[in-house]
């Protein structure tokens, strides 16, 4: 029983510094983000990306199959009787080029 008790002792301690360990992690993290925003001057990232004036980095379109809005930069590209087409996937581009699309003037075109 005493090897039993002299381990408990020793299983206590370790975990009271553990536990001390984590919590001054914990400061010190706090301490570090607010030093960090104090520094920098308070703004998020998103804040400061917007306030720069930057270009908008894409645009939305319309898929001229299935009508759903996507980035162009994410789209499947068609260059079809000389205007440049742009489809949410690889499957709507194969039923445009199969005939199974709108009438043309319903398709935008970039």
């Amino acid at each position: 029983m005493n090897c039993w008790t002299n381990w408990m002792t020793i299983n206590r301690r370790s975990s009271g510094s553990m536990l001390r360990f984590l919590i001054l992690a914990i400061v010190v993290y706090i301490f570090y983000r607010a030093l960090k925003k104090w520094m920098i001057g308070g703004g998020t990232d998103v804040d400061q990306h917007r306030s720069s004036g930057s270009a908008v980095d894409d645009v939305l379109i319309q898929d001229p199959v299935c009508q759903t809005y996507f980035a162009r930069r994410d789209g499947v590209h068609l260059r079809h009787e000389g205007r440049d087409l742009y489809f949410c996937s690889q499957k709507c581009r194969e039923r445009y080029l199969q005939g199974d699309n709108p009438p043309d003037d319903q398709i935008g075109s970039d």
